[in-house]
C-alpha cells in the first residue's frame, strides 16, 4: 500500500474557506437549536388556566382529606369520637384555604407586570 504523498492533495486555501464555512453554518444551527430550547422552556413554564385550578383544587382537597384522616385516626385509638374528626376536619379546611392564598399569590407574582412598563392609554378618553 503506497501512503498518499503531498502532491496529491494539495492544501488549497478553497479547503480553509469551505472549512470556514461548515464551521460557520455549524454555529448557526447551534445557535437557533438554543433559542428554540429557551422558547421551548418558557413555554412550559407558563402555566394554563385549566392548570392552576386543577392545581389549586388538588391543594384544597388534599388538605381536607388529610386533616379528616388524621382525626379519624385519632378517634380510633382516643374515645374523642367524634371531636377529633371535626376539629382537625376543620383545621384542614383552614390549611386548604391558606395553600390556596399562598399559591395564588406566588403564580400571581411569577405573571406580574414590571413597574416600569409604561400604562396603555384607553381610546375612549
Amino acid at each position: 500500500m503506497s501512503e498518499p504523498r503531498d502532491q496529491d492533495h494539495p492544501k488549497t486555501g478553497s479547503a480553509t474557506r469551505v472549512t470556514a464555512d461548515l464551521e460557520a453554518r455549524i454555529a448557526r444551527a447551534r445557535g437557533q437549536r438554543v433559542a428554540e430550547a429557551a422558547t421551548e422552556q418558557t413555554r412550559q413554564g407558563d402555566m394554563s388556566g385549566m392548570s392552576r385550578g386543577l392545581r389549586l383544587g388538588s391543594e384544597f382537597v388534599a388538605a381536607i382529606f388529610v386533616g379528616a384522616g388524621l382525626g379519624y385516626i385519632i378517634d380510633m385509638f382516643l374515645p374523642t369520637r367524634p371531636w377529633g374528626l371535626v376539629v382537625l376536619l376543620l383545621l384542614g379546611f383552614a390549611a386548604g384555604v391558606l395553600n390556596v392564598v399562598r399559591a395564588t399569590a406566588q403564580m400571581n407574582a411569577e405573571t406580574a407586570v414590571p413597574k416600569d412598563t409604561p400604562a396603555l392609554r384607553d381610546e375612549d378618553e
